[in-house]
């Protein structure tokens, strides 16, 4: 399917085309529009993070958190990314969520320097990648502390890698 965002994406729109690759249409193509100059048409695909669309702000939440709701999306590790990308994306919550100032500091950064919104999401989609593979290795961490304890450095992060990759 193709989906379609506005132009020059910053956190929220990353984070949600990646939630979308990643977790509802592996195939998906995204199209940049140059919006308000351009409105959404149903041949650019579903639109997402643009005003007044059923996949974009609401009721206080991000698009993130709307695309999750909407698609039904269970997982720990998405929830604890999707306040991430809350507090990065609606700054007056940013001192809510320790990791949102380096997101949001990213992400700024990455609009400036990509030259255009398809690197910009090539990157992002592996700062993303990387997130929940943080956060999954902590899970893996407390699961297997004493089993870990037992490893030299070389193996802790052979095994790290394996479970990571696994899941």
């Amino acid at each position: 399917m193709k989906w379609v965002t506005r132009r020059f994406v910053h956190v929220d729109r990353t984070a949600s085309a990646w939630l979308i690759k990643k977790f509802i249409d592996q195939n998906a193509e995204f199209v940049f529009i140059d919006y308000p100059r351009e409105q959404p048409k149903p041949e650019h695909g579903i639109p997402f993070d643009i005003k007044g669309v059923e996949l974009g702000h609401k009721d206080g939440k991000c698009t993130f958190e709307t695309i999750m709701e909407k698609y039904k999306i269970k997982d720990l590790i998405l929830t604890k990314i999707s306040q991430i990308v809350h507090a990065a994306d609606i700054e007056e919550e940013l001192h809510k969520v320790p990791e949102a100032a380096g997101i949001l500091a990213l992400f700024s950064g990455l609009r400036l320097i990509a030259k255009d919104d398809f690197e910009a999401l090539e990157i992002g989609f592996k700062i993303w990648d990387s997130l929940y593979a943080y956060f999954k290795g902590q899970e893996i961490k407390e699961k297997f502390k004493d089993k870990l304890k037992e490893m030299d450095r070389i193996a802790r992060m052979e095994f790290l890698r394996s479970q990571v990759k696994s899941k």
